[in-house]
Order: C-alpha cells, then sequence, then structure tokens
C-alpha cells in the first residue's frame, strides 16, 4: 500500500488533518519502544542469578563513564579510574532466640538456610551493588567548562560529592 494511501485513510478516519501524523508517530514511538536495542554488558545480574566481580562491575562503569563523557561535542578522548567504597553487600535472613536469664538477656541469632541448587545456601533478603567512592577522569584540552559539565555528569551518575571527583587535563 502506497504511502499516500495511508495518510488519506488517517484523514478520513481522523477528520482533521494534524490527527493522522500524530497516530503515526505514536504508532512508530511504540514499535521503537518494542524492538530489543543494542545487547551490551549489564551490572545486573543474568538469569544464573550471578554477579560479575567488584573488578569486573568498576571496568563496566568506567567504559560507560567513558562512553557518556564521549557524548559531549569537546571530548575528543578520555580515560576514567573509579574506585570503589566496598564491595557487594549482603543481608541475610536470620532465626533470632531472646532467652531471658536472671544475668540478662542472652539473644541466639542463626542464618536461615534455603535449599539451592548446590545444596543449602543461606537466604539473602537485600543485596547492595559495590558503591563508588570515587572518580578520576583524564581528557585531553578540556576547558575549564567541560572539567565542570564532566564533573557534574560523574555527580549524578554516581551520586557521590564533586570533591570526590578529578578531571585532569
Amino acid at each position: 500500500m502506497r504511502a499516500d494511501g495511508i495518510t488519506e485513510k488517517l484523514k478520513l478516519v481522523s477528520g482533521k488533518k494534524g490527527f493522522g501524523f500524530i497516530a503515526i508517530g505514536i504508532i512508530a514511538a511504540l514499535l521503537m519502544l518494542l524492538l530489543p536495542s543494542e545487547s551490551e554488558e549489564s551490572a545486573l545480574p543474568e538469569a544464573s542469578g550471578t554477579y560479575p566481580s567488584s573488578a569486573e562491575y568498576c571496568a563496566l562503569l568506567e567504559q560507560k563513564a567513558e562512553r557518556l563523557i564521549g557524548e559531549l561535542p569537546e571530548v575528543k578522548s578520555c580515560a576514567v579510574f573509579i574506585t570503589l567504597e566496598n564491595g557487594y553487600g549482603y543481608i541475610y535472613a536470620t532465626d533470632q532466640h531472646i532467652n531471658e536469664t536472671s544475668a540478662g538477656k542472652q539473644t541466639d541469632k542463626t542464618i536461615v538456610l534455603a535449599d539451592g541448587e548446590n545444596g543449602e545456601t543461606a537466604l539473602v533478603i537485600e543485596e547492595s551493588m559495590p558503591k563508588v567512592a570515587g572518580v578520576a577522569v583524564v581528557c585531553k584540552n578540556a576547558s575549564y567548562e567541560t572539567q565542570y559539565r564532566i564533573i557534574e555528569l560523574m555527580c549524578a551518575l554516581f551520586d557521590i560529592k564533586s570533591n570526590r571527583i578529578s578531571v585532569q587535563t
């Protein structure tokens, strides 16, 4: 079917000229959302439930930060180095018993175990990703304005204060 025929049918359905083009735009936007995007590495667990190591996670963050900074029109090349504050954090489910004696209270905690693929494993109720402690960025010939924009980007991206970010030229 020709494009002229489609637009004519949309004009007939809508009764207004602009409505058909708006409908086409909405349909195109929905199709774009449904189509798979480029595959890229993710810091989220795979189907197996395993996370990359802290070093791999850090390298992934560095790559993504370099790509983001590279999108700035003034930046031709840059290198990003990230330090992590800690590794992955886990909070395990516990079974707690409090025994009151004449000497005081005594608390006994035991970690709850669950059946897993490789036998019994501790039941994790909360996981936290490693936190970024600091960022160092090296950009050749970056102006002060560009350095400031990079610092703003890194503050927003990693939720850290600007005094934990260094941008060098």
